[in-house]
């Protein structure tokens, strides 16, 4: 290291230790020189609110951003407000479903969010399956997206003796989105088109509006002549947007489900049996199983890597022991968090990245703080 680049660094300190003192705060904006910003406890002056205040303080719910961000436009006619009143009428499907649908719907928002896909779409499982991720049709369709072995085909799905890609939450959500987007650019663009086609197949609805051309008729989805499942499979998943929208008005039994994330995918790249990942993990058998049931068998595939969802609050016991894990393709060690630790100190040390550190924990930004838990990727 150069004179220089040492007499820079002693000023640095200096500059650092000094506000540091008048504050016990970082006096360097996260923004400024990423991943800087040091860990530190509160501040000396803080006071906790009045408890009157803390019950109060309310943490936004997945439900209310799905609300702000729905924005497929909701016609008033019959067929809306009918199912608007169907929902409401029924407070314990609307209860039932959203208990099932905690686990996996914050992980479809982001995969959605992800494509820029409409928020609507992350509510078709609330319509496919009534998030059940076992659900089975008459015609053939299975998981939470109720896909059909040759469409699942079609887009990448897997089939094995024990496993079934329908039923694995992974991969049928990417298989479940990459159709819609391929639907939605087949339609040129017009979402209700795409929707309605994922319901009763591409080529029914082109014949529809294909029908519709050539007597003249307007070819929006509401002049259609479409099955009547596929008639009231659009306007119930917009019912369902629209009363999202209006929770506060009308006191929806929907069970909470946080702004954040509450799964998180492993690589395991041999075949392994579920028990073991979730005994390391701190699971029963039975919890792991219920995240990833395209794993009928309880093994992993054997050739192959897979990809498996646990629940994000386990990574830690899961990697602190990171030696043992010889069948988990990214490994990390745990840190926990001290007083002037920061993402540039811990990338540093560990020769890694303030990127892959920020993935692995899913931060948003760069602020950490003493007591916390980080995963450390480790090379």
């Amino acid at each position: 290291m150069s004179v220089t680049n040492d007499a820079h660094n002693e000023a640095f300190q200096k500059a650092l230790l000094l506000v540091a003192s008048k504050s016990q705060r970082c006096p360097i904006p996260e923004d400024v020189i990423d991943g800087r910003y040091l860990a530190t406890g509160l501040p000396s002056d803080y006071s906790p609110p009045p408890l009157t205040e803390l019950s109060m303080i309310k943490e936004e719910s997945l439900w209310q951003i799905l609300a702000k961000e729905s924005d497929l436009p909701v016609p008033n006619n019959a067929r809306v407000r009918n199912y608007k009143q169907w929902y409401l009428s029924r407070p314990l499907h609307l209860k039932t479903v959203s208990k099932r649908a905690q686990p996996f719907l914050y992980y479809i928002y982001q995969n959605a969010q992800a494509r820029d896909l409409p928020i609507e779409l992350v509510l078709l499982p609330f319509i496919e399956s009534a998030f059940d991720p076992y659900a089975h049709s008459h015609q053939g369709a299975a998981g939470l997206w109720q896909i059909t072995k040759p469409t699942g085909k079609s887009f990448g799905l897997q089939f094995r003796p024990g496993y079934d890609g329908r039923l694995d939450i992974i991969a049928s959500t990417q298989a479940a989105l990459d159709l819609l987007e391929y639907l939605h650019d087949k339609f040129n663009g017009n979402w209700l088109h795409a929707i309605a086609a994922y319901n009763s197949g591409e080529s029914r609805v082109r014949k529809a509006i294909k029908a519709n051309k050539a007597l003249g008729k307007s070819t929006d989805f509401w002049s259609l002549a479409l099955p009547r499942e596929t008639e009231h499979y659009v306007p119930k998943l917009l019912a369902l947007s629209q009363i999202i929208k209006e929770e506060n008005h009308t006191s929806l039994p929907l069970v909470y489900i946080p702004n954040s994330p509450v799964l998180t995918s492993v690589t395991i790249t041999r075949q392994v049996p579920l028990a073991q990942i979730a005994s390391d993990a701190g699971l029963t058998g039975k919890a792991l199983y219920l995240l990833n049931p395209g794993y009928s068998a309880g093994l992993t595939l054997r050739q192959e890597q897979s990809q498996l969802l646990i629940p994000k609050k386990q990574l830690n016991h899961f990697y602190q022991q990171p030696e043992k894990l010889h069948y988990v393709k990214n490994k990390y060690s745990v840190r926990h968090i001290e007083p002037g630790d920061s993402l540039y100190k811990l990338a540093t040390l560990n020769n890694t990245s303030i990127r892959d550190i920020k993935q692995a924990n899913q931060l948003v930004n760069n602020k950490i703080h003493a007591g916390q838990l980080l995963l450390i990727p480790v090379k």
